[in-house]
């Protein structure tokens, strides 16, 4: 069983994926002012008045959507967006039960408006896999990321980011699972694909050796786990990016412990 630090990464890292970020295939893209996006670990902080006044501002703009898009009866990709929006806003202030049902309701629109294998649906499922993650129900997260990942599979292919993207989040849920068979693999092929896409991504292999060596941690293979360690630094440290002319490095043979 995986000791809580690793449970915690898990509800942590998977939602980070839901943040309004730079458009991207397959992603939710900003149509409004950023959500400020708050880990676990920092919710019980104060945040600053500037950032308060920003939320409340955000807040105030995705209910007048909402409301007009009810007044009207319209459920269409807009107002998919909004509530996807709106449930990142309510993950923020600890309203998880109101995020996982805004959640399971712009699942619905995206895959009547735009069929059950978008990756639109799976960035959605993605993002309400992280909050049933957060609650603890990875019972129930576990089939949403198995199905976001073969959709990413199926349309993006298997050396796109965002299929990398989706392997670490189920390693991530195998691992505080307690299922460390399971997620080993995972995290190998995830790091594979980013090592693949470094000269266009720059992010995220960093955090995915973070993860695997945590993983390895918790298994008992701390030499192992630290060589990732130091592969993560450094890429922290270039930016994210191997050195110029660096060949990929491998990760270690899945061992069963």
């Amino acid at each position: 069983m995986m000791n809580p630090r690793t449970a915690t990464v898990c509800a942590v890292l998977l939602l980070a994926t839901g943040c309004p970020k730079q458009p991207e295939f397959g992603m939710e893209a900003p149509g409004r002012p950023t959500v400020t996006w708050r880990h676990d670990e920092t919710d019980s902080t104060e945040k600053p008045a500037a950032d308060a006044a920003k939320e409340k501002e955000t807040e105030r703009t995705l209910l007048a959507e909402y409301r007009e898009s009810e007044r009207h009866g319209t459920e269409d990709l807009a107002m998919a967006r909004t509530l996807s929006s709106l449930a990142i806003l309510r993950r923020q202030q600890g309203a998880l039960a109101e995020a996982e049902q805004l959640y399971r309701r712009a699942l619905t629109i995206r895959e009547r408006t735009q069929g059950p294998d978008h990756p639109d649906v799976a960035a959605t499922l993605n993002n309400l896999a992280g909050v049933l993650a957060a609650q603890g129900n990875y019972d129930a997260a576990q089939p949403a990321l198995e199905r976001a990942l073969t959709i990413r599979q199926k349309t993006l292919g298997n050396d796109h980011v965002l299929t990398a993207e989706s392997l670490n989040n189920l390693a991530l849920l195998y691992a505080a699972q307690g299922n460390a068979d399971a997620a080993e693999p995972l995290y190998q092929r995830a790091v594979a694909v980013l090592e693949k896409n470094r000269s266009t991504h720059a992010g995220g292999l960093d955090r995915v050796l973070d993860n695997y060596a945590a993983l390895l941690d918790d298994t008992g293979r701390g030499s192992e786990a630290e060589a990732l360690k130091a592969r993560a630094r450094d890429l922290r440290a270039a930016g994210g990016q191997p050195a110029e002319g660096a060949p990929p490095q491998s990760s270690s043979t899945h061992r069963t412990p």
